[in-house]
C-alpha cells in the first residue's frame, strides 16, 4: 500500500498556541525575520552591497519599499509566495531568482503552509556627476 500527503495540502491547526491563531487578527501583515548578512553600510568589506536571509512566517510579508540607488536580486530557498513588483504580482517558488530594478515597489508575501526563505542582495548603483 502506498499513501502519499503533502503539507501544502493540508489545512493549518488553528489551536490558539499556534502561530497563525495568535497572529489572525493582527493590524499589519508583516511578520517575518530578517538577518543582514553583508552590509556596507555596517562596516562590511563590500563597497555597494548588502546581502540578506529573510523568513515570512505564515500570513505573513515583508515591509514594501523601495530602493532609488539600489537594485536586487532574490532566491527562493524553500516556501512559496507571492512577490509584487511595481504594478505585477506574481508567484514565486524554491529555484526561482528575480531581479527588482531601482525606483520600484516591492513586497513579498508568504503563502502555503511552510514559511518563506529568501536570500537576496542589493546592489547601489554610483551616482552620475
Amino acid at each position: 500500500m502506498k499513501y502519499v500527503t503533502n503539507i501544502e495540502d493540508k489545512e493549518a491547526d488553528l489551536d490558539p498556541r499556534s502561530l497563525r491563531a495568535r497572529v489572525l487578527n493582527r493590524d499589519k501583515p508583516v511578520l517575518r525575520d530578517t538577518y543582514f548578512l553583508v552590509d556596507f553600510e555596517k562596516g562590511g568589506p563590500s563597497k555597494g552591497l548588502k546581502m540578506g536571509y529573510t523568513i515570512i512566517y505564515a500570513t505573513g510579508t515583508t515591509t514594501g519599499h523601495v530602493h532609488d540607488d539600489m537594485e536586487e536580486v532574490y532566491f527562493v530557498i524553500s516556501g512559496e509566495g507571492t512577490m509584487v513588483v511595481g504594478d505585477e504580482e506574481f508567484d514565486i517558488k524554491p529555484g526561482d531568482g528575480l531581479y527588482v530594478p531601482p525606483g520600484l515597489f516591492h513586497t513579498t508575501k508568504q503563502k502555503g503552509n511552510q514559511p518563506l526563505q529568501v536570500l537576496w542582495v542589493t546592489g547601489k548603483i554610483p551616482m552620475k556627476e
